[in-house]
């Protein structure tokens, strides 16, 4: 395998070091950006230890990359005194930069399912290049903004401006036009683009994106940097599950392979521990093993849970990536052949991985392109048919992710309605479908038990009550006719003889 190349500075500096009110001088922001740019063929003797892992971003095998320890420091005070960043910041702008590696950091990225990782390069970033430092106010910023308001405010787009300024700068500094920090300030605004619906810009900002990463050589090249890796695909999904268009990256040439299933599966053979719905019904073998990978991650997850570990940040992280860049390839390729089965397991697959990868807590959903076809779906689901099972998954994972609480209260109503007709269908004989007997049915199929569930049980009591509701409608007649009856017998009923 060949030597890993590292832009990070040397290990031997500390990186936190005591700041001053003082700005910085000229020379010494010079010493530390020409300090931190010529780490970048260095490697890290940390990394000779760790174990190797299969990439299949890489198609290779590679570092675990998952830390020992957490880079960013205790929190003292209400800042980040120990940093130096490269221009002075007022205070709301160090309380600004504590949020974004905590409280957004942990909205964008599902901290608890997954070893946290590595935040160090994040940190040199902010110690030589102010177009970084901006478009991490920026983004923190906006994030709150738009919780209070929904709209963003003037400080916002200041940091927008000035992030915007800057990052044409490093676009003329031979040093920094292809960093890795000035690759994260774009992918950062694209992110943003993106999850604030503004597409067109997000496409451009993605389009510039891939032409820096081809003149690094291309995604592979950047291999060193597992995160700034996954982050760059992130904005190429979120984009790709927002409009429809195909990914820019890894939309031909990538292994079928299943990523954690032990060996590849076909429609003939039958895998241990089949879940509770038929796979037959699966003619492809490529989204068969997809669908496997996806359902060992949630057991993992599950696992991990119960004995109180994690999974590592590279399997969650390969994972996800390698799952959806294969469900929208599928979906790019066969789309419109594949057959009901198969088409509500691609889209609800996709609107799963949304729930613990792509969706930032605390904004709405997004993925319009995505939230149509979860719709489609829905509208074309046939309740009565035998693989139930499937069939309630899909309605429970629209719940949770695209068509719920995030949706509009027309989905909201199809949503229930096929809701109460699947369940109906499904308890048979019972008196009813308890929250027991569908959670072992979810998790069966793939389920996240501790992330999803409480969502989940919201929806069949919501069902359950529509059930009643209209039980409740069809037998008013019923009611009415008893107690009509019951002032009849009453009014028709002859007088008892008085005691004397």
């Amino acid at each position: 395998m060949p030597a890993r190349k590292n832009h990070a500075p040397n290990s031997n500096t500390p990186l936190f070091i005591v700041n001053s009110s003082a700005k910085i001088d000229p020379a010494s922001r010079k010493q530390i950006r020409s300090h931190v740019m010529q780490g970048k063929n260095r490697k890290r003797a940390s990394q000779k230890d760790k174990p190797l892992i299969r990439s299949w971003i890489n198609d290779c095998q590679v570092a675990d990359y998952s830390p020992n320890s957490i880079s960013i420091p205790p929190r003292v005070g209400n800042d980040l005194s120990h940093v130096v960043f490269i221009t002075p910041l007022a205070p709301y702008m160090q309380e600004l930069m504590f949020q974004f590696f905590t409280v957004i950091k942990q909205s964008a990225y599902p901290v608890e399912t997954c070893v946290q990782p590595d935040g160090r390069q994040w940190v040199e970033y902010l110690t030589y290049d102010e177009a970084y430092l901006h478009s991490a106010l920026f983004s923190t910023n906006a994030f709150f903004d738009w919780r209070r308001s929904a709209k963003f405010g003037n400080v916002t787009l200041q940091h927008l401006t000035t992030c915007i300024s800057r990052l044409r700068q490093n676009l003329l500094d031979a040093c920094l036009a292809t960093s890795d920090s000035t690759i994260t300030t774009v992918n950062t605004l694209a992110m943003m683009a993106d999850l604030f619906g503004d597409y067109d810009n997000a496409r451009k900002h993605l389009q510039g994106l891939s032409k820096i990463v081809e003149v690094r050589g291309g995604i592979k090249a950047l291999q060193y940097n597992p995160q700034l890796q996954s982050k760059i695909l992130r904005a190429d999904l979120g984009l790709a599950l927002s409009t429809g268009v195909k990914p820019l990256f890894f939309s031909e040439g990538f292994s079928w392979e299943p990523y954690l299933s032990s060996q590849p599966q076909s429609t003939s053979s039958k895998p241990t521990g089949a879940p509770a719905w038929d796979m037959s019904l699966v003619t492809d073998p490529r989204l068969l093993n997809v669908y496997l990978d996806l359902r060992e991650f949630s057991r993992a997850a599950n696992l991990a849970k119960q004995i109180g570990s994690k999974i590592g940040a590279a399997e969650y992280l390969e994972t996800l990536i390698s799952v959806q860049y294969r469900l929208l390839a599928l979906r790019h390729e066969d789309g419109l052949s594949m057959t009901a089965e198969e088409r509500l397991l691609s889209v609800g697959m996709l609107a799963f991985t949304t729930t613990t990868f792509l969706h930032v807590k605390g904004l709405p959903f997004k993925f319009p392109h995505l939230q149509e076809q979860a719709r489609e779906c829905l509208q074309n689901l046939d309740t009565k048919k035998q693989s139930g099972n499937l069939r309630l998954w899909f309605l429970f994972v629209a719940y949770i992710s695209a068509l719920g609480s995030h949706g509009t209260a027309e989905n909201g109503g199809l949503l229930l309605e096929k809701g109460r007709e699947i369940v109906e269908v499904m308890k048979g004989e019972k008196s009813e479908l308890g929250w027991t007997d569908v959670r072992d049915i979810l998790m069966e199929v793939v389920w996240i038990d501790w992330v999803h569930s409480e969502d989940g049980k919201e929806f069949l009591d919501k069902i359950a009550t529509t059930i009643q509701v209209l039980w409740l409608s069809n037998h008013s007649s019923i009611f009415s006719w008893l107690s009509n009856s019951s002032k009849n017998i009453i009014r028709t009923s002859p007088r008892q003889p008085a005691h004397e």
